[in-house]
């Protein structure tokens, strides 16, 4: 399964959440490559610093936009899953890397401006979808806190975009920032309820995965 993760805008979590599902699905016995797309390098100084006791997470950087897709597809030859981390960029490189992927997460923060912010990517992934056909999207509502009134209208008002919001909600925890300093992920930090609803995430992402034949055969 290739699965990009991917919004123009910078701050919502896409290299968070990359790394967080990269790691459950190591520990759930599939082989696990993430893509880095930015020319910050995150993931890959995440992986720099990730103890070599823990399932391997291989990380590979692809800053050439010509060259991303069939670097995607090579990697997808020797690994079962493939995530690619999005850069939060107008460039080429977002609409290629929407291309390279069979399934798109589109991290979003639980606010009215970053609603309002969505339309250039939807244009992009129009694009994308002029070459691919119909790309599965989901959005992922991140860094949620109970006190953000403005979620149930904002997750209505996607739900109208036709673009299906997934059930499992990222809260606001200090354990991401934390596990990441260590190249780790919330399933292996001590924040039970972190890594509990990253699990979650990761499953319901195996279940879109797998409604679209997604998932190689082991």
């Amino acid at each position: 399964m290739k699965i990009a993760i991917s919004n123009l805008k910078g701050g919502v979590g896409k290299s968070t959440l990359s790394q967080n599902l990269a790691v459950c699905f190591a520990h759930m016995g599939f082989k696990t490559c993430l893509v880095d797309t930015d020319a910050n390098q995150n993931s890959l100084a995440w992986s720099g610093v990730r103890p070599d006791t823990l399932p391997s997470v291989t990380v590979v950087g692809a800053t050439d936009p010509k060259a991303l897709g069939k670097a995607v597809d090579n990697l997808h030859r020797d690994y079962d899953a493939v995530l690619i981390d999005g850069t939060p960029s107008l460039s080429e490189m977002t609409t290629r890397i929407i291309i390279a992927a069979d399934l798109l997460l589109i991290p979003i923060l639980p606010s009215a401006h970053d609603f309002r912010s969505m339309q250039p990517f939807f244009e992009r992934l129009d694009q994308a979808r002029e070459f691919r056909g119909d790309i599965p999207a989901f959005f992922v509502i991140n860094q949620y806190s109970p006190s953000a009134n403005v979620y149930k209208r904002m997750a209505e008002a996607i739900r109208e975009l036709g673009i299906e919001v997934l059930d499992t909600v990222i809260h606001r925890r200090a354990a991401y920032a934390e596990t990441a300093i260590d190249g780790k992920g919330t399933y292996e930090g001590s924040d039970l309820k972190a890594r509990d609803e990253m699990i979650r995430l990761t499953r319901e992402v195996l279940d879109k995965a797998a409604l679209f034949n997604l998932i190689k055969t082991q």
